[in-house]
């Protein structure tokens, strides 16, 4: 096993997409190379970035990727992934059932979550919480349900089927973000799969470890890791000036301390604003704002490269009047997207399309790898070569089977059935709301978004099946959702975003408010994460980063010895 740890903007992502494209050089099958991250978004990047058919999943993706290899192997019916709302609802029914008055079904799923992500018994709980519980377990066995958290679970037991260790030996696996897995649940699956690769890397960022309250835990997760381990560590960051670097460097670990600039200074100092008070503190976000602005437009360069974050997302409301009151479009990062500007929204509409017309051939492209199942641009190639995709390519795989993945094959049955399908469900004349569920629910996206803990997704598409009640046809409502869908993106404005949401990301121009003990670090939070959240903030920022407080508050203890230039506001 190796580990390779790197501070922020060292490159951790271009090293990995180096080494499986390496691997893939080398005349290594994309089929046996594994590659996890810790978000849908990073691995759509990666996947892209990798250009091949190497499939890159989160933890809980590749956790029901083998939980369906397992029980189809076994000639099983794969278990359906439910969401957090039908979680909680069967937590309720379960409480029901056992006619339990006084416990609250949704703290019982709390102290439910709470061990299963950090280990301990439930012994500890009330002699009824634990009754509930053990009723909801009974109840998902009973109905062939997995929750978010009982993919891993189920993964790992799934793992002790000597047959699938077996089919995995010889991988090659890579996992990114390390810093965020879970020692307790997500562990156990890589250490499987880590006994039996032929070669196993991971890249980490512990001072960027910012999720404790999900169960991530460094310390903990090195203390699994097997003696023999090779290390490497990427100290040079390509992302800011030594101004910044020089001003996040006292809030960085041990991992990160030696974190150095390889860019030139363009003498732009890291300013620390102290104004009167909280109200002034906003008015001069939104005047910094409007300042970068007008220089960036200037020199050619989108606001879309202004970020301002803050630690809580209470904090936003006041500082949106105040952007608003200048006139400044601002976009809100990590918040749950206009349910039209989703991907799986205009999946929909493809296969939405396809219940209208089974020999539309036009919504191919937008289904085939939707959910994805690893045909990506070079697979579309092999099948249409410079064509646009038709029905005739779908068909010609089946001709020649050995010519594709295993995937690919399945993929092609499952969208030749499913155009069948949907047909005999148009024929029976359904209310639009029900055969739009339906639709939903065959071309296994709902799953899919469960599997990965996409909630809000879900949940969008439930408000779209929720929608589609008020047409009387499901072409009028398809014809709906094609406009809302083509219709022109919003302005485009600042980033808005948590501290938690910017992680992963980089803007030019970065302003972080609200450095005051309580805020950040936050009351009642641990410290050194709430360092490693600040120390994230500030090294999401390129050429300027602004700080600011309220000397009527207490000063941040996190910027003691922290280099700046301070300015007191007016």
């Amino acid at each position: 096993m190796k580990l390779i740890t790197g501070a922020p903007g060292a490159g951790k992502t271009n090293r990995l997409v180096a080494e499986i494209r390496k691997r893939l050089a080398e005349g290594v099958s994309p089929y046996m190379i594994l590659a996890t991250t810790f978000s849908r978004q990073a691995a759509r990047e990666i996947a892209d970035r990798v250009g091949s058919d190497v499939p890159v999943r989160t933890i809980h993706g590749m956790a029901y990727w083998l939980i369906r290899l397992a029980r189809q192997a076994r000639g099983q019916k794969v278990p359906q992934v439910i969401s957090e709302d039908r979680a909680l609802s069967l937590m309720e029914r379960a409480a029901k059932e056992l006619d339990v008055r006084f416990i609250e079904p949704r703290l019982a799923m709390q102290d439910m979550e709470r061990i299963r992500a950090r280990g301990g018994s439930y012994n500890a709980l009330h002699p009824q919480v634990q009754q509930i519980i053990q009723r909801y377990f009974r109840i998902l066995r009973a109905e062939n349900l997995v929750d978010f958290t009982g993919l891993v679970e189920e993964c790992s037991r799934e793992l002790g089927d000597a047959e699938l260790r077996e089919f995995l030996k010889g991988v090659y696996v890579f996992v990114d973000e390390g810093q965020d897995i879970n020692p307790v649940t997500e562990w156990p699956i890589l250490d499987v799969l880590l006994g039996g690769s032929k070669e196993f890397v991971v890249l980490a960022s512990p001072s960027q470890s910012i999720y404790g309250f999900r169960g991530a835990d460094w310390e903990k997760l090195v203390a699994r890791f097997p003696q023999d381990l090779q290390t490497e560590v990427m100290q040079e960051n390509h992302r800011s000036t030594p101004e910044i670097v020089s001003a996040a460097r006292p809030l960085a670990g041990p991992d990160a301390s030696g974190m150095r600039s390889v860019r030139r200074s363009l003498g732009i100092p890291v300013v620390a604003v102290d104004a009167i008070n909280p109200e002034l503190e906003v008015d001069y976000v939104g005047r910094q704002i409007a300042q970068w602005i007008e220089l960036f437009r200037g020199e050619g360069t989108k606001v879309t490269e202004i970020a301002l974050l803050t630690r809580i997302h209470a904090q936003q409301n006041s500082l949106q009047i105040a952007l608003r009151m200048r006139g400044i479009p601002y976009q809100i990062v990590g918040s749950e997207k206009d349910v039209f500007l989703r991907e799986e929204t205009q999946a929909i509409v493809g296969y939405l399309r396809l219940t209208l017309d089974p020999m539309d051939d036009t919504v191919l492209e937008s289904i085939v790898n939707y959910p994805p199942c690893g045909i990506g641009t070079r697979t579309r190639y092999q099948l249409r070569r410079d064509e646009v995709m038709t029905w005739d390519h779908l068909i010609a795989v089946l001709g020649q089977p050995d010519r594709y993945r295993e995937q690919v094959v399945r993929r092609v049955h499952l969208i030749l059935n499913l155009r069948e399908m949907f047909d005999d469900l148009r024929r029976k004349d359904l209310p639009v709301a029900h055969l739009v569920s339906r639709v939903i629910q065959l071309s296994e996206i709902s799953s899919y978004l469960n599997s990965e803990g996409d909630f809000a997704a879900a949940r969008a598409l439930n408000d779209l099946v929720a929608t589609s009640v008020e047409f009387g046809t499901l072409g009028q409502f398809v014809d709906y959702l094609e406009g809302q869908v083509d219709r022109p993106r919003q302005a485009m404005g600042i980033q808005l975003s948590t501290l938690h949401a910017s992680k992963g990301r980089e803007w030019r121009a970065v302003i972080i408010p609200g450095f005051y003990d309580g805020l950040l670090p936050l009351e009642g939070s641990d410290l050194r994460e709430e360092q490693n959240l600040a120390f994230v903030g500030m090294t999401r920022a390129k050429d300027h980063l602004v700080l600011t407080m309220s000397r009527s508050m207490t000063t941040s203890p996190l910027l003691a010895g922290v280099p700046l230039t301070q300015v007191r506001w007016p």
